[in-house]
C-alpha cells in the first residue's frame, strides 16, 4: 500500500452572533478544517482539525507520496526533519497528517485506533467543556449551560475563569457548584491568563467548592511558575494543551509543573508523539487528559493505561446552527463507549461539508 495524495481543507463557518471567549481570547470567527491522506488501495485517512494547506499539499505531500503508511515512525521523522529544519508551526500541521495516517493504519488492519494504541479500556470517562465568557451572558445563563451538560449525561463539567474580577468569578463558580450538586466534578480553566500569585489567589478563593482541577494557570511554557502554583495548592493542576513535542513535555514533567498532563494530539505531534509523551508521563505516575477534539482524544484515553478523561467541547448538547460534519459522540452516565470500527471510526457527512463550503 502506498500514499497517493494528501489534502487539507479549511472551511470558514462565519462569525458567531455573539463572540465568545476565555480569559484571554475572544473568538471572532469559527473555522472547521480537516486533513485527508489517500492510498492506492482506496483507503482514506481522515483527521478533523485545521492545518495549513500550503504545507500539507506542498512539502509534506512530496515527502509522503509513494510511502507506505504503515511505517508510521519513519513517516513522522521524515515529516518533521526530512524536508526542512523543524519549526513549531509545521509541527501543528504534521500532527493532523500523522493522525490521518493512523486512521489508514486502523482501516488497513481492521482495528480501531484505540486498540492499536494499546487497548487499555473500551469505556472512557468524559466531561463537558464550556462556560465561556460572552458579552451579556449572565450567571444564570452560565448555570443553565453547565446544568445542560449534566442533563446530557456528563458527570464532570469545565468552565472558564480569570476573565472577570475575582469577586465575580467566585460568584460564578459558587453558583455552578450549587446548581450541579456535590457529585458532579467541576474543573476551572484559566487559559494561562494569570501570574503565579493571581492563580493561587483565585484557586484559594474557591477551593471550598471541591474543584477537580485548575487548568493552565500560567503561561504554557512557564514550567517553574506552574510548579509554584502546583506546590501551593491542594487542587490538582492540569496543563499542556499548548505544549508541542516530547522534549518540552519532558521538561514540564521534570519540573513537576502539573498533576495532570493535557497534551493535545492535534498539536503535540500527532498520535505518534502523543503516545511517547504518555509513556513519559506514566513513568512519573501522571495521568493524561488530552485537550481538544474528543473524537481523537477518546482513542488516546482508551488506548493508554494512564488515560484519564476525554474533553467534549462546548457544543455538546446544543443544536448547531449548521449541519455537523463529524457525527457527535454519545455520552451516557459520564462515559463514552469506544466502537470496534476500524481506524478512528469517524462518520463524515460529505453533504454537510458541501453545505458549509457553500454557505461560508
Amino acid at each position: 500500500m502506498k500514499i497517493t495524495d494528501v489534502k487539507a481543507v479549511s472551511i470558514d463557518l462565519g462569525m458567531p452572533e455573539r463572540p465568545y471567549g476565555d480569559a484571554g481570547l475572544m473568538r471572532q470567527k469559527r473555522v472547521f478544517g480537516y486533513v485527508e491522506v489517500f492510498t492506492d488501495e482506496g483507503i482514506t485517512g481522515f483527521c478533523p482539525g485545521a492545518a495549513t494547506p500550503a504545507v500539507v499539499e506542498g512539502d509534506l505531500k512530496q515527502v509522503l507520496v509513494g510511502q507506505n503508511p504503515l511505517e508510521i515512525e519513519g513517516l513522522w521523522t521524515q515529516m518533521f526533519q526530512g524536508w526542512r529544519h523543524p519549526k513549531m508551526d509545521e509541527a501543528l500541521t504534521i500532527s493532523k497528517v500523522d493522525i490521518a495516517i493512523w486512521d489508514i493504519i486502523g482501516k488497513a488492519l481492521g482495528q480501531p485506533t484505540w486498540r492499536l494504541l494499546g487497548g487499555a479500556r473500551q469505556r472512557v470517562p468524559a466531561y463537558g467543556a464550556g462556560g465561556m465568557y460572552q458579552v451579556g451572558k449572565s450567571i444564570d445563563a452560565l448555570v443553565a449551560e453547565m446544568v445542560g451538560f449534566v442533563e446530557d449525561g456528563f458527570a464532570a463539567v469545565k468552565m472558564k475563569v480569570a476573565g472577570a474580577p475575582l469577586k465575580e468569578d467566585v460568584a460564578r463558580v459558587r453558583a455552578v457548584r450549587q446548581a450541579i450538586g456535590p457529585d458532579v466534578e467541576l474543573m476551572l480553566d484559566i487559559n494561562h491568563a494569570c501570574t503565579v500569585s493571581e492563580a493561587i489567589l483565585l484557586a484559594r478563593a474557591v477551593e471550598d467548592q471541591r474543584i477537580h482541577w485548575l487548568e493552565e494557570p500560567v503561561a504554557p511554557w512557564d514550567y517553574r511558575g506552574c510548579a509554584e502554583v502546583a506546590r501551593a495548592l491542594d487542587i490538582p493542576v492540569a496543563t499542556g494543551e499548548n505544549v508541542t513535542l516530547l522534549t518540552p513535555f519532558r521538561d514540564l514533567i521534570d519540573a513537576r509543573a502539573a498533576d495532570i498532563i493535557q497534551a493535545d494530539p492535534l498539536y503535540c505531534g500527532g498520535l505518534t508523539e502523543w503516545r511517547k509523551i504518555a509513556a513519559y508521563a506514566q513513568a512519573h505516575n501522571l495521568p493524561m487528559a488530552p485537550h481538544g477534539n474528543p473524537h481523537i482524544g477518546a482513542h488516546c484515553v482508551a488506548g493508554l493505561p494512564n488515560g484519564l478523561i476525554v474533553e467534549v467541547g462546548m457544543y455538546a448538547g446544543r443544536k448547531p446552527d449548521r449541519p455537523q460534519i463529524v457525527a457527535p459522540l454519545t455520552v451516557a452516565q459520564g462515559v463514552l463507549t469506544m466502537s470496534d470500527e476500524p481506524g478512528h471510526g469517524l462518520i463524515i457527512d460529505r453533504d454537510a461539508i458541501r453545505w458549509n463550503m457553500e454557505h461560508r
